[in-house]
């Protein structure tokens, strides 16, 4: 199974992971075979990204949760925003409060799911499309916190807030002008500023309107802060700045450069990965950092890639941990078909990946 643009797809591909609308119902399952009618109405419909398989009987990465509950957390968060934009009154407030009573809940049956799961590992980007990003980063950003915090050794009360805090994390854009978010050049000084507003926005609405504990709402408010003071609203440095916004700050950056957005296509992950440890002490927490990276998979099982030596190989293992440093079998030696042979990255230490290959 390999992550391909969806410009690489081919007839006679199969879909390795289902596609999603914005309701949260399956568009095309697992397992179809993809034709050019298939591919176009994909590309219509605004994905830029698939999983295929080249063969029906290859083997498929399961991702952190299962998608009919990733689907059903997307649901709520947009139910959350929809209420929000809609508030007016009593009936309405009620509505607010039982819509995050609802995602409370969701979030103790996620936390409780992936707790169990010690061993879990980050090796799928999750497929959207770009209408749908913000709920669906939303989404990811609690998952990857939550990662994060398991790997840290956070206990489950502090998951539950940490999950509950990311999943609200950007609550307060639903007050920023819609043009500016979804503005697809760069951004005047001024609209930049009003942009940063949405921090302090999404923390007092969270205070004054809903029912969200202090350890969850402070995420809000802190998650573009940067330990070397840099960051925004307040220019916060290192212990100055919650242990959770820390967190949700690594997996908000994380899965904004891996994902499609207006202005710019998704990075490849082991470039996300690599401007993440290159932030390390500096824009994020040292300690974090290193919990963090130790629970991505950059180049998953199946994924064609070229090495340093003019080579092109399948990656056959995933070393866990050195994840940057898979064991692949070679299929390709300058250019050509060559005699398979397996390199393990981490003994061959003059060797490294160079990058991901859609085509070969």
């Amino acid at each position: 199974m390999r992550l391909v643009p969806i410009e690489y797809a081919r007839e006679g591909n199969f879909l390795a992971q289902p596609l999603f609308n914005d309701n949260g119902q399956i568009l095309l399952s697992k397992g179809v075979m993809l034709n050019n009618r298939l591919i176009f109405k994909i590309k219509e419909a605004g994905f830029l990204y698939l999983y295929i398989n080249d063969n029906k009987d290859e083997e498929v990465i399961n991702d952190v949760i299962k998608p009919e509950i990733r689907q059903k957390a997307i649901v709520s968060i947009k139910k959350i925003y929809s209420a929000i934009a809609q508030e007016n009154g009593i009936n309405s407030q009620k509505r607010l409060n039982d819509t995050v009573t609802d995602l409370k809940n969701m979030i103790d049956g996620i936390v409780d799911e992936m707790f169990a799961e010690k061993s879990i590992m980050i090796q799928l980007v999750d497929i959207r499309n770009l209408d749908n990003y913000t709920y669906s980063h939303s989404v990811n950003v609690a998952i990857l916190s939550l990662v994060i915090g398991i790997s840290y050794g956070l206990n489950k009360n502090d998951l539950y807030d940490l999950a509950l805090g990311a999943l609200l994390h950007d609550i307060g854009k639903m007050f920023i002008p819609e043009n500016l978010l979804k503005k697809p050049g760069a951004l005047t000084i001024d609209e930049f500023n009003i942009v940063q507003e949405h921090s302090l926005r999404g923390f007092n609405y969270m205070k004054d309107e809903l029912n969200i504990n202090a350890r969850s709402r402070i995420i809000s408010l802190q998650h573009h802060e940067k330990v070397d003071g840099t960051g925004y609203p307040y220019k916060l440095k290192d212990k100055e700045i919650n242990l959770f916004s820390k967190i949700v700050s690594i997996a908000d950056v994380y899965d904004g450069l891996t994902s499609d957005r207006i202005y710019r296509k998704a990075i490849p992950v082991h470039e996300a990965l690599e401007y993440i440890m290159g932030g390390c002490g500096r824009l994020f927490d040292f300690n974090l950092v290193q919990a963090f990276v130790k629970k991505v998979v950059p180049y998953p099982i199946g994924t064609f890639i070229k090495l340093s030596n003019d080579v092109i190989g399948i990656v056959e293992n995933v070393n866990l941990d050195f994840p940057l440093r898979p064991t692949v079998k070679i299929i390709k030696e300058k250019g050509k078909i060559c005699s398979e042979y397996i390199i393990d990255l981490t003994k061959e230490n003059t060797i490294v990946v160079e990058d991901i290959v859609y085509n070969i």
